[in-house]
């Protein structure tokens, strides 16, 4: 067997021995005392709450966007009260909107068919194993969990400093859903805990052996057309002119990654030190020399271009290249504040950006900017979050108990930062990176009717480069298995108020566009029915 097809056999027989555990377990009851079951199953919607400028000649408003169903259910035997295996499955089936087919007649995920025409819902449709591993001690203070698994490290559930063990999907919903572990894509590893109460405090290790799928494999955003697609690249699939390779020599999915983490208590503060060694978060675009047709780029000063000729594509290919990662987190609670303080900090080497060379290739001039390269810095990302109970809720909205309120700041601080490198944020739009990038979010969580109605409001911006996002929404708890939850999910950048920017058949002139602004016009209506077993 080869390294290229070692990862999925290997997933084959996680398939395999999935399906063996949950038939086995299920249909033995001598096996009733040691096995538990959960899971939940969940319809969810939403709308499009606008008319998108890129789907010339059709009106997106009030189109139904997506339909999912998701079915869940989470495994565990324990024979012992030392042993347990655990399997986690999930099953995903969308229906073909008529929004969607439309997005699939202009082009969306058509790259890999031979008649140019590929269909939408394989992008959203999945049936899989999120996780299966087994967990056993080793002596007084050890415990091993080998296989499929999550590992999350990090204080926040936004823009990520040390959460990086693993890739997240957001193809089919973005960075909009509050559970990170419906988004966070799994791997095959073998992970070890030792406890050393002597220093109030413990050691993580993990090693991921290389055996996972390509699809297991980085931060997955919408670059085949579909409807988290940024504008204005509606039915655009880039992977026509630029598919993904993931055997790259920055970084190869077959690379064996791994991390290692102390988590401890200093008196009061909670900390931990941790080291990673993992794909960057964001897929890079490595240009090709083939672009010579198109013009050469310039090297940025004090940079060096990784561009190679051979390249998957005419004009490149997405890569995720591995980084080092240092990191650090703590968290307090402040009696003269009655709040907690959390903070993150993570020092990334060689974190890979884009940039615009001072003469661009043709393509980057009159196509989309990006198109010219890729280069490294190095990269401090910092976190800063208050957690606090507001009490004066009760009396001035009337809520049951005091209104959790959360804030927090995120900034991306380039290390040997020159305006003269011409950083991008990403491909596609012109927007420049800044020295620091700093972002705001805050959450503004209340309950009322026991805890049956749940008011949220999340608010963000981009402090740095304008623009934010705000999502109400309220979950309601209908029966002690059944929630609704129904949101608005909104976006706003200035940048798009000139509406000969970023326009199809104008696309260079995104020069400003950034964060934001690739989701201009892609307001959503969105609604959820989980029942939970």
């Amino acid at each position: 067997m080869n390294k290229h097809t070692r990862g999925e056999h290997a997933h084959a027989s996680l398939n395999r021995l999935g399906l063996a555990i949950a038939l086995g377990v299920m249909s033995a009851p001598v096996l009733a005392d040691t096995f538990t079951y959960d899971g939940y199953l969940r319809q969810e919607m939403s709308w499009n709450m606008k008319n998108w400028e890129d789907t010339p000649g059709y009106d997106d408003r009030g189109k139904l966007s997506m339909m999912r169903s998701t079915a869940r259910i989470n495994l565990q035997w324990k024979p012992t009260d030392s042993f347990s295996v655990v399997a986690k499955l999930r099953g995903v089936r969308e229906v073909e909107t008529d929004f969607l087919n439309h997005l699939e007649k202009m082009g969306a995920n058509n790259y890999h068919e031979a008649d140019g025409r590929g269909d939408i819902t394989e992008l959203y449709d999945k049936t899989d194993i999120r996780e299966l591993y087994v967990d056993f001690p080793v002596g007084d203070r050890t415990w091993f969990r080998l296989g499929k698994q999550q590992i999350a490290w990090g204080e926040t559930d936004f823009f990520a400093a040390n959460d990086l063990v693993h890739g997240f999907d957001n193809t089919w919903r973005s960075f909009l859903e509050p559970a990170n572990e419906e988004l966070r894509k799994t791997n095959i590893m073998a992970k070890v805990n030792i406890d050393v109460p002597e220093y109030d405090g413990g050691i993580e290790m993990f090693v991921r052996p290389g055996l996972d799928r390509t699809a297991d494999i980085g931060t997955e955003i919408d670059i085949y057309g579909g409807r988290w697609s940024s504008q204005p690249y509606a039915g655009v699939d880039f992977r026509n002119v630029d598919p993904y390779n993931f055997n790259h020599e920055d970084g190869s999915r077959h690379d064996v990654t791994g991390g290692i983490r102390w988590n401890g208590l200093w008196g009061d503060t909670n900390y931990s030190l941790s080291y990673l060694k993992t794909y960057y978060n964001a897929p890079i675009l490595n240009a090709s020399d083939n672009l010579a047709l198109f013009g050469l780029p310039d090297v940025p000063s004090g940079a060096e271009t990784t561009g190679s000729e051979h390249t998957k594509g005419l004009a490149g290919e997405v890569i995720y290249p591995i980084v080092d990662v240092f990191g650090m987190t703590a968290s307090r609670y402040s009696d003269w504040a009655d709040a907690v303080f959390s903070t993150e900090v993570a020092y990334i080497k060689d974190a890979p950006y884009q940039f615009e060379a001072s003469t661009p290739t043709l393509i980057s001039q009159f196509v989309a900017p990006g198109f010219d390269g890729y280069t490294k810095k190095d990269v401090v990302a910092l976190m800063l979050r208050m957690d606090k109970n507001l009490a004066f809720t009760q009396s001035l909205l009337g809520t049951e108990k005091p209104m959790f309120f959360s804030v927090q700041l995120f900034d991306k601080w380039v290390q040997n930062f020159d305006e003269d490198d011409r950083l991008l944020y990403s491909v596609g739009w012109g927007g420049k990176v800044k020295e620091h990038s700093v972002m705001g979010t805050a959450i503004f969580d209340a309950s009322y009717a026991n805890g049956r109605i749940r008011p949220q409001l999340v608010v963000g911006g981009d402090l740095s480069n304008g623009g934010g996002f705000a999502v109400p929404s309220v979950t309601f708890e209908l029966s002690s298995k059944l929630r609704w939850k129904v949101e608005y999910d909104a976006f706003w950048d200035d940048e798009f108020h000139d509406s000969d920017k970023c326009q199809p058949g104008n696309l260079a002139t995104c020069e400003n566009t950034t964060l934001f602004g690739y989701f201009h016009n892609r307001d959503q209506l969105y609604t959820s029915l989980t029942y939970l077993f």
